[in-house]
């Protein structure tokens, strides 16, 4: 049984249930998951076959949905049994995923009981459109048990800007860049004109790939180009502002300017939008169109 799309998803009476996952980057698809935590049991415990389970990008959005096929439950006393477990035993065959649990588990004590919760999605969907985390659940707990008559609700033409970025655009740009994921060379979707400063994610005009190493020295600075625009707008910029292919700003005098400049390009027709994203994008990266 697949969900299928529309305005609504719901699906029933079976229980609801929401993990939040840090690198995922919008993919899932059909196979195992685990939790761990030391000395008592891992929130989504309580987990059953046949629940759903819908998934989100960490702080951002909720992305897709599946089927618990299976549920493993396990217990091991002392890190040296947990790692024996892990590699041995486990059906996540994810090596960062231990490696990280290892790092964080390293320092416990001979006796203390590792509990881990391994279970399989069946049937996953990714949804063309993603649904942004309510508020509630932009908290730190990676597993949130869901109401019975929990939906999500989904437009079906995009009538506003949003900061996350859909799954489908996220396919759009692999496919308009010519980029084929093999699951070891991550490249991540950056916004070109910062999302922290009201940069849109819905729209491909103010996306690119770029390696997670780049993404992170450039964070959230200020495109230079964006100020050309504040003539459009009648805003004033600061006099040491220069134009630069590879000037970015990150002085918060520059951003406060860039923020009423981005509030007003973001104001106008959708066509208008895309256009001026597009000079950005292409001042800053050439040869993108």
């Amino acid at each position: 049984m697949k969900p299928s799309e529309s305005e609504s998803i719901n699906l029933g009476l079976q229980r609801k249930h929401l993990i939040k996952r840090k690198n995922l980057g919008y993919k899932i698809s059909d196979g195992w998951l685990c939790e761990v935590k030391r000395k008592s049991p891992p929130s989504g415990s309580n987990v059953t076959k046949g629940d759903l389970v819908y998934v989100a990008q960490n702080g951002y959005a909720i992305f897709g949905l599946g089927v618990v096929q299976e549920v493993v439950s396990v217990q091991k006393k002392g890190f040296r049994n947990f790692v024996n477990y892990a590699l041995n035993e486990s059906k996540i065959k994810d090596d960062s995923f231990w490696n990280s649990k290892f790092k964080n588990y390293a320092s416990g004590e001979d006796d203390e009981v590792y509990h881990i919760l391994e279970y399989k999605l069946r049937d996953v969907v990714q949804f063309d459109v993603t649904y942004p985390l309510e508020e509630r659940f932009l908290n730190q707990s990676a597993w949130y048990y869901l109401e019975d008559n929990f939906e999500l609700k989904f437009e079906k033409l995009i009538t506003e800007l949003t900061k996350h970025i859909p799954t489908k655009m996220r396919e759009e740009v692999y496919h308009v860049f010519k980029i084929q994921m093999d699951g070891e060379h991550i490249i991540d979707i950056d916004h070109v004109v910062p999302a922290s400063l009201g940069g849109p994610g819905n729209i491909i005009e103010n996306l690119i790939p770029i390696s997670s190493s780049i993404n992170r020295r450039k964070s959230n600075r200020v495109p230079s180009k964006i100020f050309d625009f504040a003539k459009k707008f009648d805003i004033k910029v600061p006099t040491k502002i220069k134009i630069g292919h590879e000037r970015f700003y990150a002085e918060k005098e520059m951003k406060d300017c860039a923020r009423k400049i981005i509030e007003k390009i973001n104001q106008q027709p959708l066509d208008e939008i895309k256009q001026d994203y597009q000079q950005i994008r292409s001042f800053h990266f050439p040869g993108t169109k």
